[in-house]
């Protein structure tokens, strides 16, 4: 879990819980790791690989984000209020997924402060990333969003399907490839 100690310090309290929960998926190119309307309320540490988030809309997919090495991922509306998720997750990569039960970091919280504080940074991270995606959503156009993620996630371009980068951005494959030329 490399991917914690940029988050916080792990001590001993912490490696130990993850040692427990923590459980290791493989997942192949095409393979999905949730279905939309799943009750799933796992936390998701990409190891390795890419994963994305989309929804199924009158037969097309709409891709709401990208997941790679280091990232997590979680349905917020199911951590929080107990509903089925609308998104689905797929491996656009091979892919090596942490998953740790939200009820499990939940209930060890509320006996240890390292964990407590673990739980505040993951929720931290998911909320942060929720806002920067509405931002980028209501405050600039389609071709900004683009050249930010040239700016911030270049390897995105190279690594998913144009389809799903045009569906991200809101627009369509076709005026993705104009403003790529």
């Amino acid at each position: 879990m490399n991917f914690l100690s940029g988050i916080i310090k792990t001590d001993d309290d912490i490696k130990d819980f993850l040692l427990q929960h923590v459980h290791v998926i493989v997942l192949n190119k095409g393979e999905m790791l949730r279905g939309e309307q799943s009750l799933d309320r796992n936390i998701y540490f990409v190891e390795s690989g890419l994963l994305r988030t989309f929804y199924n809309e009158d037969g097309k997919d709409i891709t709401l984000g990208f997941i790679k090495e280091n990232r997590l991922v979680a349905s917020k509306e199911t951590l929080f209020l107990e509903k089925p998720s609308h998104n689905s997750i797929e491996a656009l990569e091979a892919s090596v997924v942490n998953t740790l039960s939200f009820n499990s970091l939940q209930k060890f919280a509320e006996t240890s402060i390292s964990v407590s504080k673990l739980m505040v940074s993951v929720m931290g991270t998911l909320m942060i990333n929720l806002e920067r995606r509405i931002y980028a959503l209501q405050y600039m156009t389609a071709k900004e969003r683009y050249f930010q993620m040239m700016q911030e996630e270049p390897d995105i371009i190279l690594r998913a399907p144009l389809g799903a980068v045009a569906s991200y951005l809101g627009m369509s494959q076709e005026t993705l490839s104009r403003i790529r030329r």
